[in-house]
């Protein structure tokens, strides 16, 4: 919500906080109620910290403009077909909500790149802590949204190009956490 409050001063996207408001106050909502089991503190180095931090963040920016890409198809098709309906009517312009998408996904890319950064000057051995899969694969999804960033810069890459390889990209990005989770936990039980 506070991103797309920033983005409200440069840019014309009021009628997008239709959506985050409610979303937000059900998280708030699911936070405050939900049981919470023990929270242990976590006990590692600052460098550590601020790269879980960084990879958070990343993951948190680039899973916004997935759903900005998805907004944006959505949109797109609805205009296409001629039946824009309901709240896709009072979308902003879609050149306007992808540019929304291309500032998440240039800000996910560098928080994303801060991330690895920070990985490779903190991890200290990648086979030992189990981190080779979730580090090729985000390398893998750094690439292929640098790849998209360059594109709509040197190209014009945008719409459903931009869309595909920023879906490509986040697919990337989760089966880094969630696949290589996977295989630790419950293929290899490590």
């Amino acid at each position: 919500i506070g991103l797309i409050l920033l983005a409200c001063a440069r840019i014309p996207v009021e009628n997008l906080l239709l959506l985050l408001f409610p979303l937000g106050t059900l998280t708030v909502l699911a936070a405050e109620f939900m049981p919470s089991g023990t929270i242990n503190p976590i006990d590692e180095h600052p460098g550590i910290l601020a790269h879980i931090l960084l990879s958070v963040l990343a993951y948190g920016m680039l899973t916004i403009a997935v759903f900005q890409s998805v907004l944006l198809l959505l949109q797109d098709y609805q205009l296409k077909h001629k039946h824009p309906s309901g709240l896709i009517r009072n979308f902003p312009p879609l050149q306007t909500m992808e540019s929304l998408l291309f500032g998440f996904l240039f800000a996910g890319w560098v928080l994303l790149s801060l991330s690895l950064l920070s990985g490779a000057l903190y991890i200290d051995d990648l086979f030992a802590q189990h981190l080779v899969h979730k580090t090729i694969l985000s390398c893998f999804a750094w690439v292929v949204f640098a790849v998209l960033l360059w594109g709509r810069h040197q190209l014009g890459w945008r719409g459903h190009k931009a869309i595909r390889w920023t879906l490509a990209g986040f697919c990337l990005l989760m089966l880094a956490y969630f696949g290589s989770k996977l295989v630790r936990e419950f293929i290899l039980h490590i």
